[in-house]
């Protein structure tokens, strides 16, 4: 009998089973399709290594997913970002600034602008950013009266850190709390040196010297008997029995595998009103080298940013060939709505071609991904950290939950990464400490 058994073989999943493994668990996770990760797989194409969308390492050696490897006792090399830039419709070109002591830097924010920002952070200190959790990011600037190259620069905050360009309902308090924590830990976005295939090799190593990592192993149910977790029942019938079963679904699918009986009602209405983030990737394989940046490019219309993945790690492409990702946010109705989805694919490639005129004669092949679901909860008003579930299910001994759609603290990926952490010491009763 396994100490855990892991539903969902998602990236959030195998780190905290090979957290567990770390402390001598017996783990086995059971993942429905034939491939690991989740949302965040990788795909290989004629020698190209594609992420699912754009996965950074927000905060580097100081990431959540930095400390599970330090704990592995494998390191996690990293690579630093270029200069990431900003262009405009006009085809203006401004650098986007990192830094609270670099914000006038550029050409994006004012002098006069600068010094708005730091009287507003220093506000802050009066006043705790969790108090602004249910106000929007247009309703504090306006309050603030922001304007200008500052406006433009919360407004790209919110659309890549938050995944959510749309200010009436983004969470300011969210954006204040997530860049306090960029400025404070010193460590912009990062990269794994050895791409994400790295990462997953180490995880799966890590929880195979216990345990076992099955792949095209659909969960038919969570077993509970007298409201304590039992184990799972597979759909090809094999019933597996262990004292703590962890759930790495989104919110909205946890009752996929669990009687929603066995919850109070307003868990499961929380649960399955959780709002995703969505939007649209594109990559594009070259079949030449077409430039030679290493940070982001941010488009302001549509909102929008890339990166050339291959420049940060060469494995990812061929020899003399280079990888391109781009990522839109967008409306979940948006995604689901073949026209317009297709109305916004076809806006954003001009836009992408426009700003790199070389870009189109040297694609080899491109892949469009219409995605309902990026995030498992946008980071909004109405579902603020305060407002999504924590790591247990109410109602169940022994059952847990860990992903990107919980209470954990960030935004975006970094949930999830955060995520893990936390449900290891739901767990186990102990932090990591590092």
């Amino acid at each position: 009998m396994p100490d855990v058994i892991m539903v969902g073989g998602g990236i959030c999943g195998l780190q905290l089973a090979a957290l567990l493994a770390s402390d001598g668990m017996e783990v086995v996770v059971l993942e429905k399709l034939a491939h690991l990760g989740g949302r965040a797989f990788l795909w290989e194409k004629d020698g190209f290594i594609v992420d699912n969308g754009i996965h950074l390492i927000r905060f580097g050696p100081k990431s959540a997913t930095a400390k599970v490897f330090q704990r592995l006792g494998r390191p996690l090399p990293l690579v630093n970002l270029g200069t990431n830039f900003v262009a405009f419709p006009e085809g203006r070109v401004v650098e986007l600034p990192l830094s609270n002591a670099k914000l006038a830097e550029g050409g994006l924010i004012s002098a006069e602008e600068a010094k708005q920002a730091r009287e507003l952070f220093r506000s802050l200190q009066s006043q705790d950013p969790r108090e602004l959790l249910e106000t929007s990011v247009a309703e504090w600037m306006d309050r603030w009266k922001i304007g200008g190259g500052l406006r433009h620069y919360f407004h790209l905050v919110s659309a890549a850190m938050q995944v959510c360009p749309f200010l009436a309902r983004a969470s300011a308090g969210e954006m204040l709390l997530n860049l306090g924590r960029a400025f404070a830990k010193g460590y912009p976005a990062m990269y794994p040196a050895q791409g994400w295939g790295y990462i997953y090799e180490v995880l799966i190593e890590a929880i195979k010297a216990k345990g076992e990592v099955r792949t095209g192993a659909r969960v038919r149910k969570v077993v509970v008997e007298q409201g304590r977790a039992k184990g799972v029942e597979l759909e090809s019938g094999e019933r597996l029995t262990a004292d703590r079963v962890v759930i790495n679904l989104p919110c909205q699918q946890l009752f996929e595998v669990l009687d929603q009986a066995l919850v109070p009602a307003e868990f499961a209405a929380l649960c399955k009103g959780l709002q995703p983030t969505a939007g649209l990737s594109i990559d594009y394989g070259l079949n030449r080298r077409v430039s030679e940046d290493r940070g982001l490019w941010y488009l302001w219309e549509p909102m929008s940013f890339g990166i050339f993945t291959s420049n940060l790690c060469p494995e990812l492409a061929p020899p003399g060939k280079q990888l391109l990702t781009w990522f839109m946010p967008a409306d979940v109705a948006d995604m689901k709505d073949p026209g317009r989805a297709q109305a916004i694919e076809s806006a954003l490639e001009r836009a992408i071609f426009q700003l790199f005129p070389e870009l189109e004669p040297a694609v080899e092949w491109r892949r469009a991904l219409r995605l309902t679901m990026v995030d498992g909860a946008e980071v909004n008003t109405s579902q603020h950290r305060n407002r999504r579930p924590g790591y247990r299910v109410p109602g169940i001994d022994g059952l847990f939950l860990v992903g990107d759609s919980l209470k954990a603290p960030g935004a975006g990926g970094d949930i999830g990464h955060e995520s893990v952490l936390r449900a290891y010491q739901e767990i186990t009763g102990k932090r990591l400490e590092l």
